[in-house]
């Protein structure tokens, strides 16, 4: 969905004091206490293509932490065989 698809009647508009004014929120039959979230649209001619993020929590995990995350899935795997096999 963007901008130009949203209908009109669904736009917010951040006051002064960077809050939304209530009665905005209770047009859209929200109660008090809804959570919302922003979502940002791109600007015309931006590139829409997310950068890539292979390799990104590399730096994040040691080799033995990962080396016993596999053997335990591994294990894990022999288990449901093994049970699977007996049943």
């Amino acid at each position: 969905m963007s901008i130009a698809d949203t209908p009109r009647d669904h736009e917010l508009v951040v006051g002064p004091d960077g809050s939304i004014p209530a009665d905005q929120i209770a047009r859209l039959g929200l109660p008090p206490g809804a959570h919302l979230w922003v979502v940002t649209e791109p600007s015309p001619g931006a590139e829409h293509a997310r950068p890539s993020l292979a390799g990104a929590l590399r730096q994040r995990f040691d080799d033995t932490a990962l080396d016993r995350f596999d053997a335990a899935l591994a294990a894990n795997r022999d288990d449901r065989i093994a049970a699977v096999e007996q049943a």
